[in-house]
């Protein structure tokens, strides 16, 4: 016996668009769930020191937290610093002051209490040049620097905590022969165990 086509195909239609909504329905029921809920603020020139200039230019960057997710650590290259921000009441953050690094830092993780941060300290595209920053949170002090030979972009640290990579950007001045590529790129991964 044949199906009568006129039948089938409204129908078939029909049934996809009934599909399609509870899928649509059921996606957005998910979503709804996973959507950023500020819950605070925290603008940074709070941790200026006592005294200071607060219409510096200062800014959060990268920011990573404590193995106990009560600090946060976060870059502010135009403080050439990193800023500590206290979140034991989430709702109402609180200052922790600031950590001069002696260049501009542009990548921050953190294994523990201890955060590590690249830092910039290139005079030129022509002379690139960077560091590596171990810092203790707790006491806010410096642990270690280390020459890393280039200019760091990013860092990343293992899972398990047990070593850290850095991205080495080495930044192409743009408008040098309008912007083309004069050389090859130098940037490279670097790994290494600098825990502490």
């Amino acid at each position: 016996m044949m199906k009568n086509p006129k039948i089938t195909l409204p129908l078939a239609l029909s049934v996809s668009a009934a599909l399609l909504l509870t899928v649509s329905l059921d996606a957005s029921a998910a979503n709804a769930e996973h959507n950023f809920n500020r819950i605070a603020s925290f603008p940074t020139y709070k941790n200026m020191p006592a005294g200071g200039d607060r219409n510096k230019e200062t800014s959060a960057e990268i920011i990573d937290v404590t193995a106990d997710g009560m600090t946060l650590i976060y870059t502010d290259s135009p403080q050439k610093a990193v800023g500590l921000i206290g979140i034991k009441n989430p709702n109402n953050p609180t200052p922790l002051g600031n950590i001069k690094v002696d260049g501009e830092p542009t990548s921050v993780v953190v294994i523990g209490r201890t955060a590590y941060v690249g830092v910039n300290t290139s005079t030129s595209y022509k002379n690139p040049s960077g560091k590596l920053v171990v810092i203790d949170i707790d006491s806010k002090s410096i642990k270690l620097t280390c020459d890393i030979g280039g200019q760091p972009d990013a860092l990343a640290a293992a899972r398990d905590g047990s070593f850290i990579s850095i991205a080495v950007e080495n930044e192409r001045d743009e408008d040098l022969n309008n912007g083309e590529i004069h050389k090859l790129l130098t940037s490279r991964p670097l790994f290494g165990n600098f825990l502490l």
